[in-house]
C-alpha cells in the first residue's frame, strides 16, 4: 500500500474494471419469477402427494383389522357347510350302494363337498393376506436376507 494519491488506482478504472465482471440478470427476471412459481407448484404436489401417502397409511390401519374379524366371521358358516356337506355325501353314498338313488345324487353331493372346500380356501387365502395387511398397516415389513 502507498500514502501517495498518485500510487492509487483512478476510480474510473476500477469500475470499468469490475463492471464486466458482474452479471446482472435484468432482462431475465420472468424467466426467474417464472422459475420460482414451477419450483413453488413442484412442491405443493409433493406436498399433496405426500398428504395423500398418510391418509391411505391411516385408512389401511383402521381398515386392516376389521377385514380380518370380518373374513373370520365368513369362516364359521363355511366350516359348518363343509361339515354338512360331507355328512350328505356320506348319506348319498349309503343311499346308492343300497340302490335307493342315482349315482347323480353322489356326483351332486361331491359337488358341493369340493365347492365348499374351495369357498373355505379362498377365505383363507384372504384371511392370510389380510393377517399380511394387519401386520403390515402400521409400517411394518419383511425383513430381507441380510437381516435374518
Amino acid at each position: 500500500m502507498s500514502d501517495e494519491p498518485g500510487d492509487l488506482p483512478s476510480v474510473r478504472s476500477q469500475c470499468w474494471s469490475v463492471i464486466p465482471g458482474v452479471r446482472w440478470p435484468i432482462l431475465s427476471g420472468g424467466r426467474i419469477r417464472a422459475n420460482i412459481r414451477v419450483q413453488g407448484a413442484r412442491q405443493e404436489q409433493a406436498q399433496e402427494a405426500y398428504e395423500k401417502t398418510i391418509l391411505t397409511a391411516l385408512q389401511d390401519v383402521a381398515d386392516a383389522p376389521s377385514a380380518r374379524s370380518r373374513e373370520l366371521d365368513r369362516q364359521v358358516p363355511l366350516r359348518t357347510a363343509i361339515v354338512a356337506n360331507r355328512r350328505a355325501l356320506e348319506v348319498s353314498l349309503e343311499r346308492y350302494t343300497s340302490g335307493v338313488e342315482s349315482v347323480l345324487s353322489v356326483l351332486d353331493a361331491q359337488r358341493a363337498v369340493y365347492a365348499a372346500d374351495d369357498a373355505l380356501a379362498r377365505s383363507e387365502r384372504t384371511l392370510a393376506v389380510s393377517a399380511i395387511a394387519v401386520y403390515k398397516s402400521p409400517g411394518g415389513g419383511w425383513p430381507s436376507q441380510s437381516e435374518s
